[in-house]
């Protein structure tokens, strides 16, 4: 999805033909819940994506992260007000969104990422491009 994903967006998200709904999973508990609220409290920033990709590039690094010290060093990289973002991060700000986004990734049987549902048709896995564009074109 690294290189498909941009596509997409570029190509279907942008323009107005697809929306991309991103739902958090806890699948390593706490430490998936404090990546997933950094990526919220970036995102009150303007910067979701941006901590989104950075936290996906150093998941090795980033893996079993549970405080604001882990992140910091992303928090200077993209620019961000550290005291808004640390402050967020202390009042679990975003805590119940993440909870509820994951509550209904298993609701709809999403266990893993990536999974893009388009129309109706569920694609699971990383995909070339063509397969998504396939099915997004077909929509009319």
């Amino acid at each position: 999805m690294v290189e498909t994903e941009p596509q997409l967006i570029a190509q279907y998200v942008k323009t107005g033909k697809a929306r991309l709904i991103y739902r958090h999973l806890l699948q390593l508990g706490e430490p998936s819940k404090t990546l997933a609220e950094a990526s919220e409290c970036a995102g009150a920033q303007g910067k979701f994506w941006e901590m989104r990709e950075q936290l996906y590039r150093r998941q090795a690094e980033l893996y079993g992260a549970t405080s604001f010290a882990a992140v910091q060093p992303l928090v200077a990289e993209l620019g961000l007000d550290a005291a808004q973002f640390g402050q967020c991060m202390d009042q679990h700000q975003f805590e119940q969104q993440v909870t509820a986004d994951f509550a209904a990734a298993e609701r709809e049987g999403i266990r893993s990422r990536p999974v893009l549902d388009i129309n109706g048709t569920r694609i699971v896995g990383a995909q070339p491009f063509t397969t998504f564009q396939q099915v997004l074109d077909a929509i009319q």
